[in-house]
């Protein structure tokens, strides 16, 4: 068993924006995929969990920090390796490089929740090779920034209604799609004029299909905050900071 996964893959058409540039919610779709090839190969993938440990993994917390977007047509090559695990959390990396170039990094923080009562799971209590040699290194994403604005009713920008093609495998909203309704925030001209540089999701709360998601935008001195509420409680925070 690797403690690492990597593959190469060729920027696709349907990947990039209309400045050729890839989309951060098809980036983070790929942690997403290459997340679950690895898992596969630990013997810790979401069947297997819910068969070994009836628990499902939830992710907590992503940051990327981005060097360069990748280009339509680049060859990257996109590499995980999960960090030693610990109380109720287990973290992963990411790196997405050209020509042995890092572009994007990336850190994450997950939990398992138990599927009876939905309360997290000790990393001893689950099914994980706690004995496997895992990297000391980590990407070079740096640590989960600590910001959080309070958001008004003048910050309003859309409502998102939670859809069939926003659910992942646990049957709630894929992380992906609330990092869609981020984006979503923007016109095409605002976003083309942005050079993001980190990139931070926190996942608070769950959503299910028919859940109307209303989200919020407000700038800040270094970028924007992006809040998502459903009712009166927070689902999600975005912090986009840019260069100047």
């Amino acid at each position: 068993m690797k403690n690492e996964y990597r593959l190469e893959h060729c920027v696709r058409y349907s990947e990039v924006d209309r400045d050729y540039r890839m989309r951060l919610d098809h980036i983070v779709t790929h942690f997403q995929d290459i997340t679950g090839l690895h898992s596969k190969e630990m013997e810790i993938d979401g069947k297997t969990m819910r068969a070994r440990s009836n628990a499902f993994w939830v992710l907590a917390k992503l940051k990327l920090r981005i060097h360069a977007l990748p280009d339509y047509e680049d060859r990257v090559q996109i590499e995980t390796w999960p960090s030693t695990a610990g109380g109720v959390k287990f973290t992963r990396d990411y790196t997405v490089s050209r020509d042995g170039q890092a572009l994007v990094s990336c850190i994450s923080e997950w939990c398992t929740l138990d599927c009876d009562t939905g309360r997290p799971r000790r990393v001893d209590s689950v099914h994980y090779p706690l004995s496997m040699p895992h990297r000391q290194d980590r990407s070079d994403a740096g640590a989960f920034l600590r910001i959080r604005e309070t958001v008004e009713e003048a910050d309003f920008s859309h409502s998102h209604r939670i859809a069939f093609t926003d659910l992942d495998t646990n049957r709630h909203t894929n992380n992906a799609s609330y990092l869609r309704m981020a984006l979503d925030c923007f016109t095409p001209e605002e976003y083309s004029g942005l050079q993001p540089e980190e990139v931070q999701l926190s996942f608070l709360s769950q959503t299910y299909c028919g859940d109307e998601v209303r989200v919020y935008k407000k700038q800040t001195d270094q970028g924007f905050y992006i809040e998502g509420r459903h009712g009166d409680k927070a689902i999600f925070h975005c912090i986009l900071l840019c260069r100047a």
